[in-house]
C-alpha cells in the first residue's frame, strides 16, 4: 500500500465540452533513487517494462516508467488491471483497449514530467518543457498563418511560450486522431482567438479535413515551466442539427462560441461542409445586401473565414443598421463592455 501511494500521480479532472477528462501527472524526480526505480519497475507488466528498457538514457527510462505508472493508475480507476489488460494498436501505432471501447487514454512526457489522460472518447495529450522558440522549424513545417502568429510575439520568453503552446496543441490533436508522423504539421491549422497569452480568455479551434465528421476541443492545464495540451474528440451530430437554426436563436446575453467569449453557439468549421444541405429558411434580419442573405450557415462561415466580424443577425436592429460588425461593437450592443 505504501508503494502504491508513493508511486501514484496526482489526478486533475478537466471539463471539456461537457465531458470530463482525467489527467494524471507525476514529477519523475521521485524515481531518482535506484531502489525506488527498481521497485516501481517491478510493479509494471512485462510489456511496459520493455518500453522502459528500450531507452538508453536513465532520464528517459524514468520518464517512460513514470508514464507507465500513471497508465496503471488510470486503468485501475476504471477497474482495469494493467498487468492483465489487452492492448491493440491502430494503423499508425496508437494503443487502445479492444476489450474496453469506452476507455480511451494517451501518454506524454518531457523534462521531468509525465502525464496521462483518460476519457470516454478519443483523447490525446502532449507536454513539453518550455525552451527556446524554433521559428525556422515553424516556418518550414507549420501553416503560414501559424508562423505569422508566432512571429508576432516579441523574441524571448513570450515567443517561446507561444511556440511550445502551439506545438503541444498540434501534437495533442495528432495524437487524438492517431495519425502519428503520417499527418504533416501543415496539413491542419490551429487557430487561437485573440486574448491573454495564458489562454484563459481565448478560443482554440483546429481547422482540418482529416476527420470532418467530428469536432475537437482543447484544454490547457497549467504546469509551471511546461506547456500542456489535452485534445478531445466530440461527435458533431448535435452541432450539425443546430446548423438548421438561425444563429440569433442561439444567442442569449453572450457572444457566440466561435468568437471566443462563451460556448453558447453552434456553428463550427466542420458543419460548414454540410451547409449545402442546410434547410435554414428563417427570415434574415440583416439589412446588408449580399448573396448569402438568409443562408445562415454560409453567412457565418463567410464572416469567420474572411475576418469580416460578426454576422448582422447577432446585433439588435439599431446596432445592425450601423454595419459595424466588429466584436467590440457586438459586446457594446450586448452590454458586455
Amino acid at each position: 500500500m505504501k508503494a502504491d501511494k508513493e508511486f501514484s500521480g496526482e489526478m486533475i479532472p478537466l471539463e471539456i465540452g461537457g465531458s470530463t477528462v482525467e489527467l494524471y501527472w507525476m514529477n519523475t524526480g521521485v524515481l531518482e533513487d535506484a531502489v525506488q526505480f527498481a521497485y516501481a519497475y517491478q510493479s509494471l507488466s512485462s510489456r511496459r517494462q520493455k518500453k522502459v528498457d528500450a531507452f538508453l538514457c536513465m532520464k528517459d527510462k524514468k520518464l517512460s516508467l513514470g508514464a507507465g505508472l500513471l497508465l496503471r493508475q488510470g486503468l485501475a480507476a476504471h477497474g482495469i488491471n494493467e498487468q492483465e489488460a489487452v492492448f491493440a494498436y491502430g494503423e499508425n501505432g496508437k494503443p487502445y483497449l479492444p476489450d474496453h471501447p469506452d476507455v480511451h487514454f494517451n501518454l506524454s512526457h518531457s523534462g521531468e514530467m509525465a502525464v496521462a489522460v483518460f476519457a470516454d472518447t478519443a483523447v490525446g495529450c502532449d507536454i513539453e518543457r518550455i525552451g527556446a522558440a524554433d521559428l525556422p522549424l515553424a516556418a518550414k513545417f507549420f501553416p503560414e498563418r501559424e508562423y505569422r502568429y508566432l512571429a508576432g510575439f516579441p523574441e524571448g520568453q513570450q515567443q517561446a511560450v507561444a511556440f511550445y503552446r502551439l506545438w503541444t496543441l498540434k501534437e495533442s490533436f495528432v495524437k487524438t486522431i492517431g495519425a502519428g508522423l503520417a499527418l504533416p504539421l501543415d496539413a491542419f491549422e490551429i487557430v487561437i482567438a485573440a486574448g491573454e497569452c495564458d489562454g484563459r480568455n481565448e478560443q482554440i479551434e483546429v481547422r482540418q479535413n482529416v476527420d470532418p465528421a467530428a469536432r475537437y476541443l482543447f484544454a490547457e492545464p497549467y504546469f509551471r515551466g511546461y506547456c500542456v495540451s489535452v485534445c478531445l474528440r466530440t461527435d458533431c451530430d448535435r452541432y450539425r442539427k443546430k446548423c438548421e437554426w438561425c444563429p440569433n436563436a442561439q444567442m442569449d446575453q453572450n457572444v457566440c462560441y466561435y468568437y471566443g467569449v462563451t460556448k453558447t453557439c453552434f456553428t463550427t468549421e466542420k458543419e460548414y461542409i454540410f451547409m449545402a444541405d442546410c434547410s435554414n429558411n428563417r427570415p434574415c434580419p440583416c439589412t446588408f445586401d449580399c448573396p448569402r442573405h438568409g443562408r445562415c450557415c454560409e453567412c457565418v462561415a463567410h464572416h469567420r473565414d474572411n475576418d469580416e466580424g460578426v454576422p448582422g443577425c447577432f446585433f439588435s436592429a439599431e446596432a445592425e443598421a450601423t454595419y459595424d460588425r466588429s466584436i467590440e461593437a457586438l459586446c457594446h450592443d450586448r452590454g458586455i463592455i
